[in-house]
């Protein structure tokens, strides 16, 4: 990831939270100027900056550097728990149906059989 993009990042979410320059400015403590040479690349983005902006912008540090929010450890522990409920349900399901397709195949080799004898 480099400056250039989480600068467009940045720009991108002041814009759809509705801010100005000025407006994020003033919430950094920085004035206007400052502001813009940090969105527009004059000013290097250290960490600093980025965990003020992200603050400002009340968004995850993450969400700037990598463009989402990563989930938290839970939530994915959750979803892999759910996923895996799924697919035992499923594969419960599969055997289900496995076995009732044997036993129907079973049923028509010995109506075959009995057609043959007849």
């Amino acid at each position: 990831m480099n400056d250039r993009e989480i600068k467009k990042r940045i720009e991108e979410y002041r814009r759809a939270r509705k801010y100005s320059q000025a407006d994020l400015a003033e919430k950094l403590a920085i004035s206007q100027a400052a502001y813009y040479k940090i969105e527009k690349g004059d000013t290097s983005l250290i960490s600093d900056h980025l965990s003020k902006i992200a603050s400002a912008l009340d968004i995850s540090d993450e969400a700037l550097v990598l463009g989402y929010d990563p989930i938290d450890r839970d939530s994915y522990d959750r979803i892999i728990s759910d996923l895996k409920r799924q697919l035992e349900e499923k594969d419960r399901r599969i055997a289900e149906l496995e076995s009732s397709l044997r036993d129907k195949m079973q049923i028509i080799r010995l109506q075959e059989q009995l057609l043959q004898k007849n």
